[in-house]
């Protein structure tokens, strides 16, 4: 029963970012654990090469931004979909071996955070993102610097952030973010889909779209960056 009741809960998480058609992941929010020190994520989708669907969760040091040990699941699973079903149960069937990891960091469903930004389904990624936080009163400048190369028929690049944060008092503070060193095989571009505040409010997760490289219709996949406010 209680596993039933935790798959409820995450159903309710699943919620599919808005992206183009094609091999498309959709991106589940499984919440923070009460000290905001972690977050949990998944996603799940239809591998069209493979025509197999997939499902993926990741467990996030929010402090590190970085995954615990053992925190990246991934499983593809032998199936094939009738027409009007979607790949949730793959999420389904795995998020289920992956309760003991949430519940060991003290992953609460209830507590996915406060939505601070968000890009509109069809609205181009403005290249600076502007906005206000109306319950704090701090204003937000972010900008994504992304760098893609090219080589023997294959794409790769990196992104790094840039977060201007000033207070309601006028106090103006400066982050980075990302790692323009890492650079990922296979992905085209980025973009900044979501902005989440943590319990803490100290906290900061960026959810971000890879544009991925793939033969046909695009391919996207999620990814999250966590900053943290002076």
């Amino acid at each position: 029963m209680k596993r039933r009741t935790l798959l409820a809960v995450a159903a309710a998480f699943a919620v599919a970012l808005p992206a183009l058609a094609g091999d498309v992941a959709s991106f589940v929010n499984l919440g923070f654990s009460p000290d905001s020190a972690y977050f949990m994520f998944g996603q799940y989708g239809l591998d069209e090469a493979a025509g197999a669907p997939y499902a993926e969760t990741y467990l996030v040091d929010n402090k590190r931004n970085d995954f615990v040990k053992d925190g990246v699941a991934r499983r593809s699973f032998d199936a094939r979909l009738e027409p009007g079903q979607d790949a949730s149960g793959a999420f389904y069937a795995l998020f289920a071996d992956q309760v003991p990891l949430a519940r060991k960091h003290k992953i609460d469903f209830l507590r996915p955070g406060r939505l601070l930004y968000i890009l509109v389904d069809g609205q181009e990624p403005p290249a600076l993102l502007s906005f206000r936080d109306f319950k704090t009163g701090a204003a937000y400048e972010v900008s994504l610097n992304q760098k893609a190369a090219e080589a023997a028929g294959g794409i790769s690049s990196s992104f790094g952030i840039a977060l201007s944060y000033t207070a309601k008092d006028g106090a103006s503070k400066r982050v980075v973010g990302g790692n323009p060193d890492i650079k990922r095989a296979g992905v085209k571009a980025y973009v900044i889909r979501r902005i989440i505040a943590a319990p803490d409010e100290k906290t900061l997760v960026f959810i971000v779209e890879k544009r991925m490289q793939a033969k046909g219709d695009s391919a996207v996949r999620y990814m999250v960056e966590a900053l943290k406010l002076p």
